[in-house]
């Protein structure tokens, strides 16, 4: 009983249940576990996963101090990392300096990373720098407040497979090129984007949700898409150019979807139109469409 009551049972886990403890726990408390014994020191750093956020750091009344704490934890942590890095995630409600985001980005470019979330705070839109752009390997990208322009050099992201773009801006082109350069994206998510005229180029795109106040959106090449997810903000000049333009109707929206099997559709207008025909024939799965006209709305499910 003495013998057992002395053994170090932390320490005699195998590394592969260490690791598998480290992956469950938050990336503070996987940092703080090297205090546990010489097994366990700096085991963390070899981590893949890596998700940072405010819990991070000691909560503070000073938020500068708190992001200030912050940006050095995921600096020094990227520093002492050993290995590949499969997934970088940031979500925080500060607003970092360009600089260091730049250069965990410009690290994280030369890790082969394949899942990068930023969701970053209000205030100064971060500019996504030229080495995100490098990163071949994503599978997927989710940018928060972020503002891109790729280089003329950008041949596409070739594996990824998901884009989940909320609050960024992007020129109207640029964001057609992205879309049509990703040969092998399934999932798209567009936020908050206005008076956006968008073409869909996207041969295995399958999942598609759009917000925003969009003047138009064709769908080219998206033959395998199954389920959209649409919340249109007519204002009056957007809801004008639908009501005269021959391409701006549902039919020709749905008909180059033949494999569409679900549509989910919120419309918000500032008055009373009536020029919207949905042909119901065509979806297997009619889910929702809700029109609201101010504080009046109608539905049919």
């Amino acid at each position: 009983m003495d013998n057992v009551l002395g053994r170090d049972m932390i320490s005699d886990l195998p590394l592969s249940i260490i690791e598998t403890i480290l992956t469950k726990l938050s990336i503070g408390d996987a940092v703080r576990t090297s205090i546990l014994s010489s097994k366990w020191r700096y085991r963390w750093a070899t981590l893949t996963q890596l998700v940072f956020d405010d819990k991070c750091v000691s909560l503070s009344n000073d938020s500068a101090n708190a992001e200030n704490n912050l940006v050095k934890f995921v600096t020094r942590f990227l520093f002492l990392h050993d290995g590949p890095i499969h997934q970088f995630a940031l979500s925080t409600s500060f607003s970092h300096s360009s600089p260091d985001i730049d250069q965990w980005l410009l690290f994280l470019s030369r890790k082969d990373i394949k899942e990068l979330i930023l969701e970053l705070g209000e205030g100064e839109w971060f500019r996504a720098p030229s080495c995100l752009f490098s990163c071949r390997k994503l599978t997927r990208l989710e940018l928060v407040r972020c503002e891109l322009d790729p280089p003329l050099s950008f041949k596409g992201f070739l594996c990824l497979r998901y884009l989940n773009l909320q609050q960024v801006l992007v020129a109207p082109d640029v964001i057609e090129s992205l879309i049509s350069s990703c040969p092998l994206l399934e999932s798209l998510t567009l936020s908050y984007f206005d008076s956006l005229a968008l073409t869909v180029r996207a041969p295995n795109l399958k999942y598609l949700i759009l917000e925003g106040e969009f003047k138009d959106i064709i769908l080219e090449n998206t033959p395998l898409l199954v389920a959209i997810s649409v919340a249109m903000y007519m204002t009056d000049d957007i809801a004008e150019h639908f009501e005269q333009s021959s391409s701006c109707n549902f039919d020709k929206f749905l008909g180059g979807v033949p494999c569409l099997e679900r549509l989910i559709g919120h419309i918000y207008f500032t008055k009373v139109r009536c020029f919207i025909c949905i042909p119901f024939s065509k979806l297997r799965n009619w889910e929702k469409f809700v029109v609201f006209f101010n504080s009046l709305f109608l539905w049919w499910k």
